[in-house]
């Protein structure tokens, strides 16, 4: 086995690495040649130059290969000043690692990599394989994900384990009685033997984005009949997708309704010009019993009625449409992962379904009966300034990794 000293060593070189939309290839590169002098053998998959995707290999391909997944890129940091610490430096306080990533995701993958060395060195037979799949661009398109799945590296996998964080303070589970009622707070804090509640997502929603256009005619303020407002048709669109949006939906038994919400709206040159173009943007949380799709025909049909309208012209562009992840908690995998977590992060480890999406979307996508669990390292301090996971989960983590593998390929 590792020292810890070692395992918390490579969590601090992973942070160290800027991430931010960029240089996944140096993390690639990076673990390529740390599993190499293990003796594991790995390939690059690149998305785009200097954004390499890494396969590692452990076992062979049986009727079982588990996937198990993290990706290498990080959101920005934002304003500098307002870190405590330098944010690419790995930082040691009460008990928590400090860094951009260090939840979301470096300390999962990580502890992943790790889980696999630690199997390797100790020559441990495994029915099958596992396979691990470092991706790209998680933070804003997902291309890592999409390159391979359409190379067919997620063809294989009988389930997979995302190793994003599922975690909260438990101080933020004592204070958050509309997502944890207070009965339920009170029995997993006394269950619960160290300073974060962990959870098993098994489902979560998919994620469609979209951009409406409005062309119109620009002409001089002081004669708008010679032109064609787009702005105006932009809102008569908008206030068509509102009702839509607010009417009532199917309910996913799991997921509940959609979620939408426009993020953009941009139109217009400069103050004197009737505006000839005008566009909004849209980001849907989906569920199975509402999809991206459907989503898509329902507002295409809106948009050819108003097009109907003299000089209307507006367009629906896809940005995005990612699937929902809903595995079936009864699931042989995801009780093992049930079981197994609850004994190794000493807590209870109740299931969950969360909004935001991860790279399973992509992953299962040709797999909709793949069994998936979001289980990882890692708290609700995601994105935030200050980001840190507790040290003593993320070593439990690797424990809990390695325990699943076995039991998945025993």
């Amino acid at each position: 086995m590792m020292e810890k000293t070692e395992k918390i060593a490579i969590l601090e070189k992973l942070v160290s690495i800027d991430t931010t939309d960029q240089a996944e290839g140096v993390i690639a590169d990076y673990l390529a040649d740390l599993f190499a002098q293990h003796g594991i053998h790995t390939e690059k998959v690149a998305s785009k130059p200097g954004r390499e995707n890494l396969v590692a290999y452990l076992g062979e391909a049986t009727d079982k290969v588990l996937g198990v997944t993290g990706h290498m890129d990080v959101v920005s940091i934002g304003d500098r000043s307002k870190w405590t610490s330098d944010p690419f430096t790995l930082t040691a306080r009460d008990g928590k690692l400090f860094g951009r990533g260090a939840t979301d995701m470096k300390s999962g993958l990580a502890a992943l990599v790790i889980a696999m060395i630690e199997l390797h060195d100790e020559h441990v037979p495994l029915n099958g394989q596992i396979k691990l799949l470092a991706t790209v661009d998680e933070e804003k398109n997902e291309t890592g994900a999409q390159t391979l799945t359409a190379q067919g590296y997620a063809d294989d996998l009988t389930a997979l384990l995302v190793a994003e964080p599922s975690g909260v303070d438990k101080q933020a589970l004592a204070n958050n009685p509309d997502k944890f009622p207070t009965e339920t707070a009170q029995k997993l804090l006394a269950a619960n033997q160290t300073n974060e509640q962990h959870f098993l997502i098994f489902a979560h929603n998919g994620s469609l984005d979209f951009k409406v256009t409005a062309t119109g005619k620009t002409a001089h303020s002081s004669m708008p009949a010679l032109g064609i407002n787009a702005i105006d048709h932009l809102l008569a669109y908008y206030n068509r997708q509102k009702q839509y949006f607010d009417q009532k939906h199917p309910i996913d038994d799991v997921l509940g309704d959609i979620v939408p919400i426009t993020t953009l709206i941009n139109g217009g040159e400069q103050i004197n010009l009737v505006p000839g173009h005008a566009e909004l943007t849209c980001r849907v949380r989906t569920t199975p019993a509402l999809t991206g799709d459907q989503v898509i025909a329902d507002l295409n049909t809106i948009i050819a009625e108003l097009n109907q309208q003299a000089d209307m012209n507006l367009e629906l562009t896809v940005i995005n449409n990612q699937p929902p992840v809903k595995s079936n908690p009864q699931a042989p995998f995801i009780q093992a992962v049930q079981k197994i977590g609850a004994q190794k992060l000493s807590q209870a480890y109740p299931l969950m379904h969360v909004a935001g999406g991860t790279d399973a979307a992509h992953l299962a996508k040709h797999n909709p009966d793949l069994p998936v669990a979001v289980v990882g390292p890692g708290n609700d301090t995601s994105h935030m300034i200050d980001e840190y996971v507790d040290e003593e989960m993320y070593l439990k983590h690797i424990d809990f990794f390695k325990a699943v593998m076995l039991d998945y390929l025993k």
